[in-house]
């Protein structure tokens, strides 16, 4: 990611990240924009249902959330409940969910990507960390 402003969190580098070994400069950067964080622990799920409730409950979604992979999609794309200049998610601990269900963390991650260029084309900051390298994804770090 490079900086395209004075805040590197912005629309233009919404993306799906492998998130640095040290978070407190982007976090700073974050509370500097306004920004959203969300911090999204995956440690002990290992069920596509427990990820969805880990989901809705950690980011904050409204008790109509189906709970379904859809809803995700729909919710990671409104967030109209929480405004602000934009968005950051902060996933720790997918290697245990990586593990316990790969297909569905595979899922996960494109319906994370799919959000971060929905946000993007509508000038909104939408940043995913996560702190696993994925197989077949190629992460970058911010």
């Amino acid at each position: 990611m490079t900086a395209t402003s004075s805040n590197p969190l912005n629309a233009k580098n919404s993306g799906v990240y492998l998130a640095p070994q040290s978070l407190s400069a982007l976090r700073q950067a974050a509370a500097d924009g306004g920004l959203a964080w969300f911090n999204l622990d995956l440690k002990r799920v290992t069920s596509k249902t427990r990820l969805l409730a880990v989901c809705g409950r950690e980011l904050d979604f409204p008790e109509t959330f189906g709970a379904n992979w859809d809803a995700l999609a729909d919710c990671l794309q409104d967030f109209s409940w929480w405004r602000a200049p934009g968005y950051v998610i902060n996933v720790t601990h997918a290697a245990d969910f990586a593990r316990a269900v790969p297909q569905d963390f595979t899922l996960l991650l494109e319906i994370l990507d799919y959000a971060a260029k929905y946000w993007k084309k509508r000038g909104k900051a939408f940043l995913v960390l996560i702190d696993h390298q994925p197989r077949g994804f190629s992460l970058t770090k911010p």
